[in-house]
């Protein structure tokens, strides 16, 4: 219980001096359930259909393609500017910012669920129909657990290959929908090649994708598995100081010219949304592609 109030209370705090609320129940962590709408899903894949006079359905090949290419949204991979994939992880957690994050962000915009988070079934088959792809954020050991800390549940390099695959197993089997996985804190855990090793090969066996996100040492690892991965280059509100947001989305620019892509991380705090709206409108006519995080992707099969 220490570890969801040391999560919610800043997150309660900022959402406060942003004129907003925020309604969490410590004790039963459960998220709120979102009404449906008229509204037009987006591009993504279609679901196999039902079967007609007992032969396969027309989408069984489709069924058949690894999950990160079944559930990624469609981009135009002709488009030859540089590409902007923004992720906006930790959903769940708080209901009222997971609720704004879902009816305020384009569906261009990626979004990470924790597999902490209470009844995240409602908040999936939402973000399905408005057309994001969905991540899975696996809390990973950090390099100082003292400074930050990833939860119960988090993958540790101290166990035992058995008991990283049987947490990773838990995590996956909270969401659904999802392309692939996202590091959450992890700076110890990912960059230990032997601790990776049963995630790499998870992730590979369910056709997953990977992105990695290491605060503290952000350098890139190397592919594993034939899993398709990408990096976090850019954490947009590491300072909730709006000018600070403003020249991490500078720096993002200049990154995505730079390389060709950029992957941009942020979380639902009203300061991060406002701003991360704002800037997302204005990318097409700044000569950027907006894109989901598998349109950045490397490596694989």
């Amino acid at each position: 219980m220490d570890f969801f109030k040391r999560l919610f209370i800043p997150l309660a705090l900022v959402l406060a001096a942003a004129g907003g609320w925020l309604l969490v129940e410590h004790e039963r962590n459960t998220i709120f359930a979102i009404d449906g709408g008229e509204e037009t899903p987006g591009a993504l894949a279609p679901a196999a259909g039902p079967k007609r006079d007992g032969a396969p359905p027309a989408a069984a090949a489709a069924s058949e393609r690894p999950a990160r290419e079944r559930f990624a949204r469609a981009f135009d991979k002709g488009d030859k500017r540089p590409r902007v994939a923004v992720i906006v992880t930790g959903l769940g957690l708080a209901r009222d910012a997971s609720f704004r994050a879902l009816e305020e962000l384009p569906p261009d915009v990626t979004l990470a669920f924790s597999p902490y988070a209470e009844n995240l079934a409602p908040l999936l088959s939402r973000a399905r129909d408005k057309g994001h792809e969905i991540l899975l954020a696996a809390p990973m050991e950090p390099a100082d657990p003292r400074r930050r800390d990833a939860g119960p549940s988090a993958l540790s390099v101290n166990h035992a290959e058995g008991a990283t695959r049987q947490r990773f197993q838990w995590m996956l089997g909270r969401v659904n929908f999802h392309v692939g996985v996202i590091g959450d804190l992890g700076d110890r855990f990912a960059r230990d090649p032997v601790a990776m090793r049963p995630v790499f090969e998870e992730l590979a066996a369910k056709g997953l994708l990977y992105v990695e996100n290491r605060l503290e040492s952000p350098e890139p690892a190397g592919l594993g598995n034939g899993v398709p991965m990408a990096s976090v280059a850019i954490w947009l509100d590491r300072d909730l100081n709006g000018d600070a947001i403003d020249r991490e989305i500078a720096a993002a620019e200049a990154a995505a010219k730079r390389a060709g892509s950029v992957v941009v991380l942020a979380r639902p705090y009203p300061v991060t949304l406002a701003r991360l709206s704002a800037w997302i409108k204005a990318l097409d006519r700044k000569g950027f592609a907006t894109v989901p995080v598998s349109a950045v992707v490397k490596g694989g099969p």
